[in-house]
Formats: C-alpha cells, sequence, structure tokens
C-alpha cells in the first residue's frame, strides 16, 4: 500500500486493515521458511505497509 493510500482511509477501516495485513505477513513467513514463496519481497513490503498504518495512526491519536 502506498503512504498515500494509507493516509485517505478512516481510521476505522486502518484498524480493520491491520490485523488483516499482520496475518498475511505472518503466512508469508511461514511460507518463506516452508520455500514456497515466489515474491521473497513480499514479507518486506507487508512489514513497511503495518509500519505505515501505525504510524498515521499515532499521528491521528489513536
Amino acid at each position: 500500500m502506498k503512504t498515500r493510500d494509507i493516509k485517505e482511509k478512516t481510521t476505522e477501516e486502518l484498524l480493520r486493515i491491520l490485523p488483516v495485513i499482520e496475518k498475511q505477513l505472518s503466512d508469508a513467513r511461514f511460507n518463506l521458511a516452508a520455500g514456497r514463496v515466489k515474491n521473497v519481497k513480499e514479507a518486506k513490503l507487508l512489514r513497511r505497509a503495518i509500519a505505515c498504518i501505525k504510524t498515521v495512526a499515532h499521528e491521528r491519536g489513536i
């Protein structure tokens, strides 16, 4: 997700999206360890998205 897209979302949407992305990261790590990953950068992108969502939420005072 782009930072611009994250900032456009409402606080409720961000709080709803965060657990979904964290689950995707967990799955990506598991698949990476199992050797079933085609895109090895996926975990990095998911970590960045989580950090961006948390940063925007903190800026909004959540």
